[in-house]
């Protein structure tokens, strides 16, 4: 009976020993499972190489640096996933590892995987049996990207500082510390083993070091921001100039914790401040002692700077902050489109004359010039005005045209002479009818005889007329020039030329052809100036032909702006030797008495004054052409 029963206890003895054992081996398969899934999802990658650098083993983590499934890459060389220029690095790291000395560590760029470049920090050591090695790999990606970003940053201030020339520091008050930037250092003639206060103290001008350091202590006693401007003083006798911008930092309590400034260097900029302080002297005084007014107006036409000139031609309205319809158009509220001024706010450069009427003051005849002053960014003109009193000059050639309009009369006085005598004989002579028949039969008014009376009547009137208007005309060409501009049509002044030289006898063989424009625009200027250029055209025109011939007068227009006259004929023309000397005052080809060389010359400072061209083709014996180019009166 006792067998049996030692058999049973072996048996449940067993059983017990494999549930146990069973047990166990749960335990240890959850465990080993615990472990293998905080070996896969723990937050570095494990690896093991062989000397190759084939991997032999490697966890999730370290898949998903290198992209790939576990299948794919057991086997394959670690060299395979290390960035191009980095394999040889890796290479010899791994010799370092196999060599046994001890734990290795590295850092290197993986392949980009989708545009995307990855860093990681290797450590490791060899096993035991020397054929292997266990390593871990550290996702060193933003690091490594926050220190090149850092490095850029610096390198970029670096060089911004550089090319500045502009230093930055920092002062902490408590422990006298100074930070400073290689550019304050360079500035300073400073080492990095000299950055101390002292030394920066003693690099200031010993004349401003007070005031510096007078600025120092209240920015840090009462925590305000500040700018300053002073010398540095070097051991060389170098001086320089640095303007420096201090902001403090406090904290809570309100105590000043730390000082930071940039300190910029200036000397090249208050050199050229008192370069310009002198240039701007000197041009001043360039600028008063030209002889012409000269003022330049803002962007708005109002008066920004004048020379001493100017207020002596405009005495109550060159002042500066007045605008310029004091002296262009008083009375309007707005710029005109004529105005100089307004012309070149819009970029035109103008050439103009103006009559300036004061009352109290003498009348002032000016040539004007309005240029553009560009803008350094392109968005506004400024205006540069130019008055040239030409008063005197201008009062010569009046009397000068009036002495030219006087000869011309003296040319025309016997052929006009001679055609009003004619209408004066048969007025005196139906007169004399009339009287005699009065005298003789007084009974004649009241006879049949009378039927004639209304005859002689109308003979009177008509002749009467005739040398009204030849009178008229002529005393419209002699009339002295006010130098006033006003609308001009120049056909009427051609006409009433005309009219004057038909009744020339020797002009009556010479044929006239004309061509005037209907609706000729009409030309800003002097009524007087203008008859006198087409006068002093018309008569060279006629006298250049000899015997039978032809003078053309053309108008036409606009073209460009401008209208033409032409006065052609078919004279003896002009020598190519002769043709540029035409306008030269007291230049003539005439016999003497017959002129004095100044028609010509007048006639084109007449038509430059007008803004205008004159142009002259001629060839010897052929004829001569006249071309008058005057500008359109602008509405």
């Amino acid at each position: 009976m006792k067998q049996p029963s030692v058999k049973r206890a072996t048996q449940l003895e067993l059983e017990a020993k494999i549930e146990e054992l069973s047990r166990f081996q749960e335990e240890l398969e959850a465990s080993r499972n615990k472990y293998a899934l905080l070996y896969d999802l723990a937050p570095v990658g494990y690896f093991t190489f062989n000397r190759g650098g084939a991997i032999q083993t490697v966890n999730l983590t370290g898949l998903r640096f290198l992209g790939v499934e576990r299948a794919d890459v057991v086997g394959r060389r670690f060299q395979e996933f290390v960035a191009d220029d980095e394999y040889f690095v890796f290479v010899n790291f791994q010799e370092k590892v196999f060599q046994g000395s001890g734990k290795q560590t590295c850092r290197l760029g993986l392949r980009p995987r989708n545009g995307r470049q990855q860093y990681v920090r290797i450590e490791a050591m060899v096993t035991a049996s020397g054929e292997e090695c266990l390593a871990v790999l550290v996702d060193i990606t933003e690091k490594k990207q926050s220190e090149q970003a850092l490095s850029e940053s610096e390198y970029n201030l670096a060089k911004a500082q550089s090319m500045t020339h502009v230093g930055s520091w920092s002062f902490d008050p408590d422990t006298a510390r100074v930070k400073a930037s290689d550019e304050l250092l360079r500035i300073m003639r400073l080492s990095r083993d000299q950055a101390s206060p002292d030394s920066f103290a003693e690099a200031v001008h010993p004349d401003d070091r007070d005031n510096v350091m007078r600025h120092l202590r209240l920015g840090i006693e009462h925590g305000k921001s500040y700018e300053i401007e002073h010398r540095l003083q070097f051991s060389d006798g170098v001086c320089r100039w640095v303007h420096s911008i201090v902001e403090p930092s406090v904290n809570s309590a309100g105590k000043v914790v730390r000082l930071y400034g940039t300190t910029q260097d200036v000397t090249e900029r208050k050199r050229a401040e008192v370069e310009l302080s002198n240039k701007t002297s000197e041009l001043q005084a360039i600028f008063d002692s030209i002889g012409d007014g000269i003022t330049v107006y803002d962007q708005d036409g109002r008066i920004q700077h004048h020379n001493k000139i100017s207020p002596r031609m405009f005495p109550g309205e060159m002042v500066p902050g007045r605008d310029c319809r004091d002296i262009f158009h008083a009375g309007l509220p707005s710029l005109p489109e004529e105005c100089p001024v307004e012309r070149a706010l819009r970029g035109e450069r103008v050439e103009t004359s103006l009559v300036s009427i004061r009352e109290g003051r003498e009348t002032l005849y000016l040539d004007v010039t309005a240029t553009p002053i560009k803008d350094a960014f392109g968005d506004r003109n400024r205006a540069l005005v130019f008055f040239r009193d030409i008063s005197e000059k201008r009062l010569q050639e009046m009397y000068l045209i009036q002495a030219e309009k006087m000869s011309s009369i003296g040319v025309l006085a016997t052929g006009i002479a001679h055609e009003i005598n004619n209408p004066l004989t048969s007025v005196a002579g139906c007169a004399e009818a009339l009287l005699r028949r009065f005298r003789d039969r007084p009974a004649l008014k009241d006879a049949p005889g009378l039927e004639d009376f209304p005859h002689y009547l109308q003979v009177i009137v008509r002749e009467s007329y005739r040398c009204s208007g030849i009178i008229d005309n002529l005393l419209s060409f002699g009339r002295k020039s006010d130098g006033l501009s006003v609308n001009i049509d120049l056909n009427i002044i051609l006409l009433e030329i005309l009219e004057l030289i038909s009744h020339q006898p020797n002009y009556r063989q010479v044929r006239l052809a004309t061509a005037l424009q209907q609706g000729l625009p009409g030309v800003n200027g002097d009524p007087s100036a203008l008859r006198q250029v087409c006068m002093n055209l018309l008569i060279n025109a006629h006298q250049a032909v000899t015997g039978d011939g032809l003078v053309e007068v053309i108008t036409s227009g606009p073209v460009n702006g401008m209208i033409s006259v032409s006065i052609r004929d078919t004279g003896c023309g002009i020598s190519k030797d002769n043709i540029d000397r035409i306008w030269d005052p007291f230049f003539t080809t005439k016999e003497a008495g017959k002129g004095i060389g100044l028609g010509l010359a007048l006639t084109y400072n007449i038509v430059k004054r007008h803004a205008g061209e004159i142009l002259v083709k001629s060839k010897l014996g052929e004829g001569t052409q006249f071309i008058v180019l005057l500008p359109v009166t602008r509405k």
